[in-house]
């Protein structure tokens, strides 16, 4: 399960509000915008709006169920999953503000691609695949792959300094066969999770990151975080216990418990002989 936050500023509520109005188009306009207001924590929409024309907008938590509560208070059966999507939209279009090198694919440009005919793509290509890779991660899709990437980081605790073992394509591959909900218990994951969403969550959370370059000075796409290296060798055991690093690491276990039990077994004899 994951928890949400964003700053309730009136840009973000408008963007809630076009998303709802895209995804529940059935709903009234009034009943949708009250929800809205129920659904970060405010009695009325109104008591929001004037939370967020305060001179420091606060920071509040997205909670599906009032929003979905009161709409079926007023006669809408609506999944509070709709509101979760609509809200972390929003947070992902903050980090991509910050970000400006964030797209889908990871942080940066990589290296060019081949076209169809065998060539490579010109810069022009390129920078239009990146901005086309920019707007994909806005959207229901990239919204569900953000939320699964915050169910799973937020098992991780964060560490002073950035640490190798943390990168974000590993993240990813954990993040995706994680099996998470949402906080009302609709399932959420495992699911595929873009490398670029992964990090958005991380920004999100405030995690710093460290980027690289190849051995030929492209962007590889990945980045690094302050993160416990040990926490997320445990969860990728946990969360894929199948995979190699998995299996390689219960075998070393599985030697280190052997040659302990062999010692206690020497010590053991050793003793008897004493006597």
């Amino acid at each position: 399960m994951f928890v949400l936050r964003i700053s309730a500023t009136l840009p973000a509520i408008e963007r809630i509000k076009a998303a709802l109005t895209t995804s529940l188009p059935h709903v009234k306009s009034s009943h949708r915008v009250e929800a809205l207001g129920r659904g970060l924590g405010f009695r009325t929409y109104a008591a929001l709006r004037a939370a967020a024309e305060a001179s420091a907008p606060i920071t509040v938590t997205v909670a599906g169920a009032p929003f979905s509560a009161y709409l079926k208070h007023h006669g809408f059966e609506v999944d509070p999953t709709h509101f979760y999507l609509a809200t972390a939209q929003v947070a992902i279009q903050v980090v991509l503000d910050s970000a400006p090198r964030l797209n889908m694919r990871g942080i940066g440009f990589g290296r060019p691609q081949r076209n169809v005919d065998g060539s490579r793509q010109t810069p022009q290509q390129q920078y239009a695949e990146f901005l086309e890779c920019r707007r994909e991660c806005l959207g229901t899709y990239a919204a569900e792959a953000f939320l699964r990437s915050l169910a799973l980081l937020a098992r991780v605790k964060a560490t002073k300094t950035i640490r190798s073992g943390t990168g974000s394509y590993r993240l990813k591959h954990i993040a995706e066969n994680y099996v998470c909900t949402y906080p009302e218990g609709g399932k959420l994951g495992p699911a595929y999770v873009p490398n670029g969403m992964l990090i958005a969550a991380a920004l999100h959370l405030g995690f710093k990151h460290k980027t690289f370059v190849d051995d030929l000075g492209y962007d590889t796409l990945n980045a690094s975080f302050n993160m416990s290296k040990a926490v997320i060798e445990d969860l990728d055991a946990e969360i894929r216990p199948q995979s190699g690093f998995a299996q390689d690491r219960a075998r070393k276990r599985e030697s280190r418990r052997q040659l302990e039990k062999a010692r206690k077994q020497f010590a053991a004899i050793r003793a008897s002989l004493r006597v």
